[in-house]
């Protein structure tokens, strides 16, 4: 494929056919400014250069991308939004994000510190056009306002918005902006890591050893007994980590984490917890240990909470409700995993944070959430949209479920979920306690066997908000999941990327592909095939471990 920088004041992107698919034109000209390019396979990149000395204050960057006609696009308003089809010119009646919304089927709520921005949508956005797929986005955001996207002039068109204006030390050098074009959904999810890899700095940490990636168990009821029966489980299955969420140190936005222990209301309801009985048992069992902590007391007091957590020989840290969207909050953020990298400590960050391939620059940074996943509880639609909208950016921490109620799926397509999407951290079983998992369902051997980090990665076949099929091979041994939405569908995948001839295939799938119902049964089976024929439901979808 080939790209094209035009003499006159714009950038032409060449797609797949050998036509112009995008044209985007930069902001009006200033003083002291040039613009910077990059050509890569698949698309262009480029940057706004700053000369001089000084600060200056950059107030907005509005570049127009105009793809000629009302295509259909895949916006979001916020990073837990849904993902459902617009066109272009129907991202200016997108609604504000909203200031708190409900969580797990209404449970209860979450409060959204991002600012909102009405008819606009985030980035990365995703466009669909005759012969090709393309994405608009930025990359390596560290310490600038990421970009928005609304409506442009004409009905093809997107005009980018910045998240508040940024306040820069002269000379400087902007993130990357990118077109990103491909013939296919599937061809742009395979190249987008490559593609932003190229666009983020190398690490920035020397030794990496530390960094390793895994599955977790959230303690799903904070006391000391569930606390050691989640080690137990985590030494059984395979898993390396478990997690106390908000509340070990008290109420998550004023407790102190140097200082463990329960809210006075839960003691008062003869709950208990021996944090460090649960650290000490951890530790003797092999299990590493990830803690969250709320942004309010890092914000009062982050080195020392780090030093402390990490003198306690915990693993890993999970950054919660952060801000995010500003340059203030993404320099706060940068800085926070930086600060966690010269401890030694993994990261997963949530709420609305979402990455821009920055985890090539900071590998210890292994999943963040910025997605609508399972504490929304979406509709299959939207799982089958995410692995081609909001992975193209990075991980995301969905946490798939086994055997909740609230789970609008078939048991096939959760099972499907860590493989289908990538996450260093792969929280399992996130509304559920050990006493609660049934472990000797054969189904479950695929969770267990799934590992995190994987040494090849092919998605094979997709639509966006239909289905998607993806394969990924750990050694010889390679997984696929595949997650389907909308109707019934019969999948033909050919398993010729794991060699030639039959190969053996332990196969999890809808038992009765015309049972929408949620949580509908799994069948397993043993097989040998050259290509996998496999039928799934409207919400449903199959697993399978090829050798």
């Amino acid at each position: 494929m080939n790209t094209a920088l035009l003499i006159a004041a714009s950038i032409a992107v060449v797609g797949p056919s050998g036509r112009t698919v995008c044209t985007v034109t930069p902001p009006a000209e200033e003083q002291g400014v040039s613009v910077e390019t990059k050509k890569l396979d698949g698309g262009l990149a480029w940057r706004l250069s700053y000369t001089g000395s000084g600060e200056r204050v950059i107030k907005d960057e509005a570049w127009t991308f105009d793809f000629g006609a009302d295509l259909k696009c895949w916006p979001v308003s916020h990073a837990q939004g849904e993902y459902i089809p617009k066109t272009l010119s129907t991202i200016a009646t997108m609604k504000d994000r909203p200031r708190s919304a409900l969580v797990a089927a209404g449970v209860g709520e979450m409060y959204n510190y991002a600012t909102s921005y009405p008819g606009t949508a985030e980035s990365p956005l995703v466009v669909e056009g005759p012969g090709f797929t393309a994405v608009v986005g930025d990359a390596g955001v560290l310490d600038y306002a990421r970009l928005r996207f609304k409506s442009g002039p004409a009905a093809g068109s997107v005009v980018s918005v910045l998240e508040g204006e940024c306040t820069v030390a002269l000379p400087y050098k902007t993130p990357w902006r990118y077109v990103h074009v491909r013939e296919s959904a599937v061809a742009l999810a395979n190249a987008q890591p490559s593609f932003l890899d190229e666009l983020n700095e190398p690490s920035r940490i020397k030794d990496t050893s530390w960094i390793k990636p895994g599955k977790v168990l959230r303690v799903a009821k904070l006391t000391t007994d569930h606390a050691l029966a989640a080690v137990d489980f985590a030494k059984r299955n395979g898993f390396p980590y478990v997690e106390l969420d908000a509340g070990w140190y008290g109420e998550e936005h004023v407790g102190d984490p140097l200082k463990p222990g329960l809210a006075p209301e839960k003691i008062a309801r003869g709950e208990h917890l021996d944090f460090f009985k649960f650290m000490d048992y951890a530790k003797s069992n092999g299990i590493g240990v990830l803690l969250y902590v709320n942004r309010e007391p890092l914000k009062r007091n982050r080195d020392e909470i780090l030093d402390t957590l990490a003198g306690w020989g915990v693993k890993g840290i999970k950054y919660g409700f952060v801000n995010v969207g500003s340059q203030k909050w993404r320099k706060w953020v940068t800085e926070a995993i930086e600060a966690a990298a010269a401890r030694r400590l993994m990261l997963d960050i949530h709420d609305e944070y979402r990455l821009t391939g920055i985890q090539r620059t900071y590998p210890n940074v292994l999943t963040v959430e910025g997605i609508c996943g399972n504490e929304e509880m979406p509709n299959a639609a939207h799982d089958a949209a995410l692995p081609f909208t909001r992975f193209l950016d990075g991980p995301g921490d969905y946490t798939p479920c086994w055997k909740v109620g609230r789970v609008q799926n078939t048991l096939a397509h959760q099972l499907a979920l860590p493989c289908v999407y990538t996450s260093g951290f792969q929280f399992l079983f996130w509304y559920q306690r050990p006493d609660q998992i049934d472990e000797a369902n054969p189904a479950l051997d695929f969770w267990r066997e799934i590992p995190t980090a994987f040494d090849e990665t092919r998605f094979l076949q997709g639509e966006i908000g239909s289905y998607a099929v993806v394969a990924r091979r750990v050694g010889k041994k390679w997984f696929v999941g595949c997650v389907n939405a909308g109707e019934k569908r019969e999948f033909k995948v050919p398993l010729d990327f794991a060699g030639t001839g039959a190969r053996k295939v332990r196969l999890y799938r809808d038992a009765d592909p015309a049972d929408t119902a949620r949580l509908a049964p799994i069948a397993c089976e043993s097989l040998e095939a050259e290509v996998l024929t496999v039928a799934a439901s409207a919400n449903g979808g199959f697993a399978a471990i090829v050798e």
